[in-house]
């Protein structure tokens, strides 16, 4: 049976390698996300060319999103039984995550296909009306909920998980603590990021087009942490790569 580090580790893999599919389909299919800066008749024609296929696409998407409750819940559980301590708004925090960005996408599924058909096929009104619906939306539940709120709350999750690496029982070696400096490191820059989320409402903000970077840096990382539980429990295995780098 599996240590609960383990479990972690495991879900921690999955959810790095899963995410990464909806999203170059994406890329392939919608040419994701620099098709997000077209003007909005572009974004809905492109997205009812892609269909059905593309409504599905934007559905995993949304629930690999959601799956991250259990990546944050094992973590949880994994960093209690080894000692280390999770605080309450840690785990909040990743679950919080976890719902925001799935809300965030799934208005792809659930709301962009109507507005695409009235923006397209309706009448002047009509199409005025569903176009100023969909910035709205794309403002609010994508810009606001999604990216903000839910990248916002996983810098916050991650921040929790480096500082229990690099101090306490699970501050087990330079491997360890090298994963735990690299996640208090990437927060601060995640935050930073957010700069261009304001720049979408104001000029005045700077674009700084760095969330993209950081956050393929966050995958890499969470991909290594959890290769480094789940090889051994965060135990066996940081010792023998701390023997090797010494």
């Amino acid at each position: 049976m599996f240590s609960s580090q383990r479990k972690a580790g495991a879900a921690m893999i999955g959810f790095a390698l899963a995410v990464n599919v909806p999203f170059m389909l994406l890329i392939d299919r919608f040419g994701y996300d620099d098709v997000l800066r077209e003007p909005p008749l572009q974004v809905l024609s492109a997205f009812r060319a892609g269909g059905a296929e593309l409504i599905l696409i934007w559905l995993a998407f949304a629930l690999c999103a959601l799956s991250f409750l259990w990546v944050s819940a094992w973590t949880g559980e994994a960093i209690r039984a080894g000692g280390g301590r999770w605080p309450a708004w840690a785990a909040a925090a990743g679950a919080g995550s976890a719902i925001a960005q799935a809300i965030g996408l799934s208005r792809w599924s659930f709301v962009v296909p109507g507005l695409a058909e009235r923006a397209l096929d309706g009448g002047p009104m009509e199409s005025a009306a569903a176009i100023g619906a969909y910035e709205a939306l794309h403002q609010f539940a994508g810009v606001a909920i999604g990216e903000w709120l839910g990248q916002t709350l996983l810098a916050a999750w991650t921040l929790a998980l480096g500082l229990a690496l690099v101090r306490g029982p699970l501050a087990r070696g330079l491997w360890t603590r090298g994963l735990g400096v690299t996640a208090i490191v990437l927060t601060p820059l995640w935050i930073v990021g957010q700069s261009e989320l304001l720049a979408t409402v104001h000029a005045d903000f700077p674009e700084l087009q760095i969330t993209q970077w950081v956050f393929t840096a966050w995958l890499v990382w969470l991909l290594a942490f959890g290769v480094t539980w789940l090889a051994g429990g965060g135990t066996r295995a940081t010792q023998a790569y701390d023997k090797v780098i010494l």
